[in-house]
């Protein structure tokens, strides 16, 4: 993935930088990175958001957000 794809990404999502750090379990600055090429974006992190986009777009968001809570409650859903 590169960075514009990432962007990209973000922006079909509507998410901050905060927003995406969250959801991705990263921090903001490795996000700000990621988004301005001075970070690599491992393959598990492309994935990540490829995944969250299809949830999103698909109406699972709240779904997805139980889950987490379900078997990882102590991670926080940002951009429930």
């Amino acid at each position: 993935m590169k960075p514009a794809q990432f962007r990209d990404i973000q922006a079909d999502l509507g998410w901050t930088h905060a927003q995406t750090a969250a959801a991705l379990g990263l921090s903001v600055v490795s996000v700000k990175r990621i988004a301005t090429d001075t970070q690599v974006i491992t393959d598990q992190t492309a994935r990540m958001l490829i995944a969250l986009l299809l949830v999103h777009k698909e109406g699972l968001a709240k779904k997805y957000a139980k889950l987490v809570d379900k078997y990882h409650g102590d991670t926080t859903m940002e951009s429930r």
